[in-house]
């Protein structure tokens, strides 16, 4: 534990000390936010509701998504696909620790910066905007919501851990991988709310682990999720988890067999 620990540690480090491209990531990622927000305030206009969403709801919504995108969609995917296709991931194969292990701790530590840029950020917007947010009143909304991130979170890392192991049966990986993360932002509703979605289409999301990453969370958070349905929805969740760790692990496995193989 202790070496992951260190290695959270100095990625931190490393994190901070590349300013220049923290900085165009969250001017980037506040610009999407300010969008979104000037997008549903005129489709709002002086409706009372839109889609069954008030205008505290909605902004909440977009302030939201900029939270959960940094948590849950930071990741490491495009390093792994550069370590493989290099050959540098072996000098990790051979060290004594786990590489899921050691990822997860670089992922965390690039969460942490993130996270606490877009805090700074959604303060910055709500002061501009001076709206309103809606805060949910049940002290279990909390501890739901805290439990749908946390999942979430894994449920990205081991996605995109799973997709970025194609590189070692191909050098063109990275293309899998930016179709997964350019479609993940639509299913999971990183950009509007699935309720706006025909009901058919909708539906067929809910039946993916994509909706769980985003839309479901917030969902939660707002309090449009019963809680005994939003019981019911952590342990889908937690089985699409479980399913996902799973293949993930399958792949990287025979993805390392074929790796030594050729590498012997």
């Amino acid at each position: 534990m202790r070496t992951y620990w260190v290695a959270y540690q100095i990625a931190l480090q490393e994190t901070l000390q590349r300013r220049s491209t923290l900085l165009m990531d969250r001017v980037g990622g506040f610009a999407i936010v300010v969008s979104l927000y000037s997008f549903w305030t005129a489709l709002i206009g002086d409706k009372a509701t839109f889609l069954g969403y008030t205008r505290e709801e909605m902004l909440t919504y977009v302030l939201a998504l900029n939270v959960l995108r940094s948590f849950v969609f930071t990741g490491r995917g495009w390093q792994l696909v550069g370590e493989i296709s290099s050959g540098k991931i072996s000098s990790y194969l051979v060290r004594p620790l786990s590489y899921h292990g050691y990822a997860l701790a670089l992922d965390l530590a690039q969460k942490t910066v993130h996270v606490c840029a877009s805090f700074i950020e959604v303060g910055l917007l709500a002061l501009l905007v001076r709206g309103g947010l809606f805060l949910p009143s049940d002290p279990a909304t909390w501890l739901l919501f805290g439990a749908a991130v946390l999942m979430s979170s894994l449920l990205f890392f081991f996605l995109e851990f799973m997709i970025s192991s194609l590189a070692f049966w191909t050098s063109e990986s990275g293309g899998p991988l930016f179709c997964f993360e350019l479609f993940l932002q639509f299913a999971a509703g990183a950009f509007f709310p699935l309720d706006v979605l025909p009901e058919g289409l909708r539906r067929a999301l809910e039946a993916t682990p994509f909706p769980y990453m985003i839309y479901f969370p917030v969902r939660v958070f707002l309090e449009k999720v019963p809680t005994s349905e939003a019981l019911s929805l952590l342990g889908r969740e937690a089985m699409w988890l479980a399913a996902v760790y799973l293949c993930a692990m399958a792949v990287w496995r025979r993805g390392v067999r074929s790796y030594a193989a050729e590498g012997g």
